[in-house]
């Protein structure tokens, strides 16, 4: 079973609580369209939409993975059905796209039937430079995984 540690530096270098508290359990991926889309337009001679590559967070609150909204619409995905979910603004209607996420720093790759489309603007981790945030990732990916947050420690570990 393949593992992905990370661990969180201070500016000195140091693993570092507060580092991992600042920029969380986040990890590179790729969003692509998934692989059935990908093989119906390769068999109709159109083009594959390239992958968008950016940076995920892990977020054990959301049920659904959820996927920054501009990025699915850049790969022209079409929504296959709506959720409502509850927001700290209350409940909002979204669309539900399938996607295929690559996790290429562990070769991980996931077609999911549904990840929830939503408005990340301005939401980022906090790194050095700040990066922003492409995809929340959700309890529907992380219960195939196992999530290990060491918060003494600065670091956090999961397997899938």
């Amino acid at each position: 079973m393949p593992a992905y540690n990370h661990f969180l530096r201070d500016h000195n270098g140091n693993q570092s609580p507060e580092a991992l508290v600042a920029a969380g359990a986040f990890l590179p991926l790729e969003i692509h369209v998934p692989a059935a889309v990908a093989q119906l337009l390769a068999d109709r001679g159109l083009p594959i939409p390239p992958p968008v590559a950016g940076v995920g967070l892990i977020d054990t609150g959301a049920t659904l993975t959820c996927v920054h909204e501009s990025v699915l619409a850049g790969l022209a995905l079409n929504p296959v059905s709506t959720v409502t979910s509850g927001t700290a603004n209350g409940p909002v209607t979204q669309s539900i796209y399938p996607a295929r996420l690559v996790f290429p720093t562990v070769g991980w790759a996931v077609d999911l039937a549904g990840v929830t489309g939503v408005n990340l603007e301005g939401q980022f981790v906090m790194t050095t430079p700040p990066q922003p945030i492409l995809c929340l990732v959700g309890r529907n990916l992380l219960r195939d995984s196992i999530l290990i947050w060491n918060g003494p420690g600065g670091f956090w570990t999961i397997t899938r």
